[in-house]
């Protein structure tokens, strides 16, 4: 896939409106080196892990194609206010974008020829974190290209039942490898891909909070740098640095 290429999402004369739609298509393959990284580890697909990995160049050709047209219509354009919260979000956003992709890249190198547990739960619960935590990151972009703060928003708790689901994967899967057997190297390797489909869905809801930016101006005050914090309202955050 070229990163240059067209897609519907990108057709627009607005040009800020035509980024937005850069980075959805970007999105759209990241979320597909998702989906096929699970699938590949769980059904030992090596042809199907190799066109995953195929997949990192025009990620990274996306990335670059993002950026220059940023650096462009800053230049061009001159933005002020909200266009220009919406092209330096879209930068941060494509930045967490190809994080995604290169989780995906992670799971398709994680194949072994070790046999399946007998219990088939670690599986079905990698599953469900896949489904969810793609998920996430398409409506964490759908929020950003509509101008859907609340859409954005409502990220967050999703990225609660995610955690859950990677804790019970921990809670299955640690008495298992205590047994030991042949399937010890693939129940080790969910472990890790579990993990992998948990940085998924945070990295979907850094795409929220720079689309809740980006819509609205308003910041999640908890992530304000103390120093900057205290510049402009004159106090520090509460924390234990206070």
């Amino acid at each position: 896939m070229n990163a240059e290429a067209p897609h519907p999402a990108v057709a627009s004369d607005d040009p800020i409106d035509a980024l937005k739609g850069h980075v959805a298509a970007m999105a759209e393959l990241a979320v597909g080196m998702v989906a096929d990284g699970t699938r590949a580890l769980l059904a030992t697909d090596r042809a199907l892990a190799e066109s995953v990995a195929a997949r990192d160049i025009p990620l990274d050709r996306f990335d670059v194609a993002i950026e220059t047209e940023a650096m462009r219509l800053i230049a061009t354009l001159q933005p002020e206010a909200g266009d220009l919260r919406m092209i330096g979000a879209v930068l941060k956003i494509a930045n967490c974008v190809d994080r995604v992709g290169r989780l995906g890249y992670d799971l398709a190198r994680n194949l072994t020829a070790a046999p399946e547990p007998s219990d088939p739960g670690p599986a079905d619960l990698l599953r469900q974190m896949d489904e969810r935590a793609r998920a996430m990151v398409q409506r964490s972009i759908q929020a950003l290209v509509r101008g859907d703060a609340a859409l954005a928003r409502s990220i967050f708790a999703l990225d609660d039942d995610v955690d859950d689901l990677h804790g019970r994967l921990q809670a299955k899967v640690f008495p298992l490898l205590q047994r030991g057997g042949p399937s010890t190297e693939r129940l080790a390797r969910y472990l890790l891909a579990g993990r992998h489909l948990e940085r998924v869905g945070d990295n979907a809801c850094k795409i929220a909070e720079k689309a809740v930016y980006a819509i609205t101006g308003e910041r999640r005050p908890e992530y304000f740098p103390a120093l900057a914090h205290r510049a402009t309202t004159g106090a520090r955050p509460p924390g234990p640095g206070r």
